[in-house]
């Protein structure tokens, strides 16, 4: 599945709307509107979708988290930009 920024989903359960907002990797850190890397183990190096949902507000998913609820149909994909 090829995710990416404006992607909207549909959450079946809380029956919410969502947009994937942006990816970045788990060690990233934003600090004053700047992004870098923090050191941090290689099994916590993955990627992650920051999303903003009608209810819940910002959400963060692992990529392959948010994977598995789209293939498992937790999670719908509305508008593939």
């Amino acid at each position: 599945m090829d995710l990416k920024a404006g992607i909207v989903l549909y959450d079946v359960d809380d029956k919410s709307i969502g947009i994937l907002l942006r990816r970045f990797k788990s060690y990233e850190k934003e600090e004053y509107g700047r992004s870098y890397s923090v050191r941090a183990p290689e099994v916590f190096r993955v990627w992650v979708w920051e999303s903003c949902w009608s209810r819940g507000g910002r959400v963060l998913y692992s990529e392959e988290g948010l994977i598995n609820l789209i293939k498992a149909n937790h999670i719908l994909v509305l508008v593939d930009t």
